[in-house]
């Protein structure tokens, strides 16, 4: 219980005795911790003590909250490895867990002077983009925004339905294998649209990967953003293996 003789903030203690029964198992990785108002209760604190006690355990990545469900035990982080034959749905599918994939959004731009440089085609034409969610065990894990060359993948989102595999869908319909050159890394911290999507708070922080992918024979097949979530995961690099 709370001793409120002994100098130390109950908030404080109250973390402590979280962070054992995490340790313990008491909470297990995935769960639902107590709620507020259940922790208020048990241990004769006002919310407020509560909430920091939680916030504590939030910026020791101990713990996440979705928004409009509550506060979650945060599991070990998934290793999820980009290589140059990265597949979501294989690198989730070798550690054990469920892949899924959602396409949020699908609509054409014209590339304009940044894309069309990442792209190697013209400014005026035609950009395939899809806004993809996916998800580990049913849960939100990244966030990808795909630009495609409407020109060398027409018909490209008329073939998307249900869970899906880009590179599977380009390498079955075009005869293309895309292979990931290059990749960059930005740390940040989440947007409202990042917080939305991926059900995390402004605590938790993005990973953002820049990655360019190109075909066998060396032409530009994707350029895409993906912002993963950084209380599920670390991201191992290998390109000079083949992965899977």
């Amino acid at each position: 219980m709370i001793n409120r003789e002994n100098g130390v903030a109950c908030y404080q203690q109250l973390s402590q005795i979280l962070i054992e029964q995490i340790e313990k198992g008491i909470f297990k990785p995935g769960s639902q911790l107590a709620t507020e108002i259940e922790l208020s209760k048990r241990y004769r604190l006002n919310r407020h003590t509560v909430r920091q006690a939680i916030e504590r355990l939030e910026d020791e990545g101990l713990v996440y909250k979705i928004k409009g469900k509550g506060t979650f035990v945060a599991s070990d982080k998934i290793n999820y490895k980009v290589s140059k034959r990265t597949s979501f749905t294989t690198s989730i599918l070798d550690v054990g867990l469920n892949p899924d994939a959602r396409l949020l959004d699908s609509y054409e731009i014209a590339a304009g002077k940044e894309l069309s440089k990442r792209l190697n085609i013209q400014s005026s034409d035609r950009v395939i983009v899809l806004e993809i969610l996916r998800f580990v065990n049913k849960t939100p894990f990244c966030h990808t925004t795909s630009f495609l060359s409407k020109t060398k993948f027409p018909e490209l989102r008329s073939l998307i339905s249900g869970s899906f595999s880009l590179f599977g869908l380009l390498k079955k319909h075009y005869g293309v294998d895309a292979l990931r050159k290059s990749s960059t890394f930005e740390v940040s911290m989440p947007e409202s649209s990042d917080m939305d999507m991926l059900n995390i708070s402004p605590k938790v922080p993005m990973l953002a990967v820049k990655s360019i992918s190109k075909d066998q024979k060396g032409g530009m097949v994707e350029y895409c953003i993906t912002k993963f979530r950084g209380d599920m995961c670390s991201v191992s690099v290998d390109f000079n293996g083949e992965g899977r």
